[in-house]
């Protein structure tokens, strides 16, 4: 073909060589008349333009997305939680490290107190994940095609499309992780000693966001082990200098814990316990990753894992290595982890970048493999992205919409609505009852309710109160006082509020709702004379 219509983006989608002037069918991919090949159908004469500009429309059509949706859901309760924190910011809390505190800080500054303006500025950073992913693809693979296509894997994701919109700790955690691996991955390129302190910095920035950074530095120690070209850094001052810029950022924490007993490490560490061996959490855990990256990326990973496990035999080998060795330490530990206990999906969210580009580099490797290899290979390149692309669209259509007549209990999204109304009819019921304070077990939703709420009468979590400590304006029950307290219907029967007042007694029954759908009953109770202090 001549002119304006080089088809290269087709080339690009399935597979099929081109040259300029005629196609080329490979025996890794046959010529097929496929809608997403159509879809790719070029503008221009520049290799890869049409791969680089269908990135771009799936980062701005995902950042649209996120943006909407952000601005009409009602946090979650953990995002409510952190956003508190906000409020009283620390160098350290009961149950992470302080930075999420502050990015949202920062963001509601910046954008409001809504939901969006708590959610935005995560939302930025997953945009700025996309091009952080482009470009590490370009520095380890040099293709502008294959970079392309990392960045709609990662895109195509449901835990970036969904859970970029959500704001947690593993936002600011995924922001720094990504900021140190991106400086390596230039620094593989480059040989530029100062990208150290960068790398430094991100792994700093990302131990103030969780813990779970701890896994980046043995990461890189292995990868200057064994990616040739990393290994001369070892002689080198420049990774000591980042490796104190990562210390020093992260002591502050640090410090604070050893004031506070060390309340946060043993948090987070308790989770290392000796509990019964089972393969129950391993299933769950490989299962929650295939749903998470999408099918067929997982398929991608699997066999870049594989490709990336062989002999080096060149250059692109060796990039497959840093991959791998930046993903095992964490891969490990947590597979281990599932031995014996339960790992939360989400856990794993700093290796998606990683994943990205492992799984990109797969479609495009010319490894010997068998036909039916090559089929599933060629399979899942063509298909991951539109596969994510929907699994996520069918995820946003239902948290706004709520169309699926999905048990409550089994759809997550049911967390993101109902809640404005509950602390509204909560706060009436409050003032006409004339209570002093409204007394609540669990932080889940003892957080929305006071996000929610107007204020007035406080909402106070009657155990777990280490959770609290940072809000030093909170203030004490009055006994002498009329109390209620709010329990999930589902739990009332063990919420032992009898054992801590002479007089609890059942007043009212709210609910929860989704479009005139009942998503979760409360019981309310009218508390009187408590029998011990009312905070434990």
């Amino acid at each position: 073909m001549k002119g304006a219509w080089a088809p290269r983006g087709v080339a690009w989608a399935t597979g099929i060589g081109y040259d300029g002037k005629k196609f080329r069918v490979s025996n890794e991919a046959r010529a097929a008349d496929d809608c997403f090949s159509r879809m790719l159908m070029p503008t221009s004469r520049g290799g890869g333009v049409n791969a680089q500009a269908l990135a771009g429309v799936s980062v701005a059509v995902l950042f649209l997305a996120q943006v909407l949706s952000a601005w009409h859901l009602e946090l979650m309760f953990d995002e409510a939680y952190y956003r508190l924190w906000a409020r009283h910011l620390d160098w350290g809390y009961y149950d992470h490290p302080p930075l999420i505190a502050l990015w949202i800080r920062i963001s509601t500054s910046l954008f409001g107190g809504s939901e969006l303006g708590v959610r935005v500025l995560g939302i930025i950073a997953t945009a700025g994940g996309a091009a952080a992913v482009y470009s590490m693809a370009r520095d380890l693979f040099g293709d502008r095609t294959q970079a392309a296509f990392a960045t709609l894997v990662w895109t195509a994701c449901p835990l970036v499309g969904v859970g970029g919109m959500l704001v947690t700790p593993d936002t600011p955690l995924l922001f720094g992780w990504t900021i140190a691996i991106w400086a390596l991955c230039r620094l593989y390129r480059t040989q530029d000693w100062r990208l150290w302190p960068l790398i430094g910095v991100g792994a700093g920035l990302a131990l103030q966001a969780k813990y779970t950074a701890l896994f980046l530095g043995p990461g890189i120690l292995l990868a200057m082990t064994i990616v040739p070209s990393l290994r001369r850094w070892w002689r080198h001052p420049a990774p000591y200098v980042g490796g104190a810029m990562a210390l020093a950022i992260f002591l502050p924490n640090i410090v604070w814990n050893a004031r506070h007993g060390w309340q946060t490490f043993a948090k987070q560490f308790g989770r290392i316990g000796d509990t019964e061996w089972t393969l129950r959490f391993l299933f769950e855990f490989f299962g929650s990753q295939i749903g998470l990256l999408n099918p067929l990326t997982f398929v991608l990973v699997v066999a870049g894992l594989i490709f990336a496990a062989r002999p080096m035999k060149d250059r692109s080998d060796e990039s497959r290595r840093l991959l791998l060795a930046l993903m095992t330490p964490l891969l490990v530990y947590f597979t281990f982890h599932s031995l014996h206990d339960r790992v939360q999906g989400n856990w794993l969210a700093p290796l998606y970048p990683l994943f990205a580009l492992t799984a990109a580099n797969a479609a495009f490797a010319q490894p010997p493999l068998s036909g039916t290899a090559r089929r599933i290979l060629s399979f899942a390149k063509r298909w991951c992205a539109p596969l994510g692309w929907a699994m996520t669209a069918a995820v946003y259509a239902q948290a706004n919409l709520g169309l699926l007549p999905v048990p409550p209990k089994s759809d997550p999204t049911a967390l993101l609505a109902g809640w404005r109304d509950v602390a509204r009819d909560l706060d009436a019921l409050a003032l006409r009852e004339n209570a002093g304070y409204v007394a609540t077990q669990g932080y889940a939703l003892t957080a929305l309710l006071k996000v929610y709420g107007n204020g007035a009468i406080p909402v106070l979590q009657y155990n777990e109160r280490n959770r609290w400590a940072y809000d030093a304006t909170e203030p004490s029950p009055d006994p002498s006082r009329t109390g209620l307290s709010i329990v999930e219907e589902r739990r009332s029967g063990d919420d032992g509020l009898r054992s801590r007042y002479a007089r609890a007694g059942e007043i009212a029954h709210l609910e929860r709702r989704r479009n005139g759908r009942v998503l979760e009953r409360y019981v309310v109770y009218r508390l009187a004379d408590p029998k011990r202090p009312i905070l434990d």
